[in-house]
């Protein structure tokens, strides 16, 4: 998934506690709020990533640059970041994915990132619930996201979870994806005044 250009603050992120996951044949992973002494584990994650895994998160396949990864390890107030951490060949703890959400306004503005040799373990899935859980928490009204339109597990996984999804009207090479959290009498409002006659 593709994200992160900025947001607003206003709602207050308590620290969740730490958790382990189960993983394939009897491993385990731990879950965890992202602090800025993980920078250059998240550093090492994405300059491992694929090529195609770079450019479906970060919209580039070459390098990230430095001011990326610097905000990753430095969550915005308000918002909500996640690590993975499992151990490496050497058994030496390494960041194995990402996620986070930023607030605008009172919607969730997230992205995914899990390291090729970890996908398809169901991880962006479970963190994509974990930040919906703590958004809805929070109080946000929803959550949206951009992904690239030639992303279609992530997409498929987006759409499994319950989020909506359409083409940006914008940039044909996008999807938004959404997902109202409160019903309140002008829930419908945070949407595009044309997202109901979009195909």
């Amino acid at each position: 998934m593709t994200g992160r250009t900025g947001a607003t603050t206003g709602h207050a992120a308590s620290e969740p506690p730490a958790e382990s996951w189960p993983v394939g044949r009897g491993g385990q992973v731990m879950v965890r709020r992202t602090h800025e002494q993980d920078r250059g584990a998240l550093r090492a994650m994405i300059d491992g990533l694929s090529r195609e895994s770079r450019y479906f998160r970060f919209l580039t396949g070459g390098r990230v640059v430095d001011e990326v990864v610097d905000g990753l390890a430095r969550p915005v107030p308000g918002g909500m970041a996640l690590v993975v951490v499992a151990p490496d060949a050497q058994g030496t703890p390494a960041i194995v994915a990402s996620a986070e959400y930023v607030v605008t306004g009172r919607v969730a503005e997230f992205a995914v990132v899990v390291a090729d040799g970890w996908q398809g373990q169901g991880l962006g899935r479970r963190l994509i619930t974990r930040l919906r859980e703590h958004a809805r928490a929070a109080g946000l009204r929803a959550m949206r996201g951009d992904v690239l339109s030639e992303n279609r597990r992530m997409l498929a996984i987006l759409r499994d979870l319950g989020f909506s999804s359409r083409r940006n009207p914008e940039d044909s090479f996008l999807h938004e994806v959404s997902m109202t959290l409160r019903e309140e009498a002008s829930s419908g409002q945070w949407l595009p005044a044309d997202w109901f006659g979009a195909s």
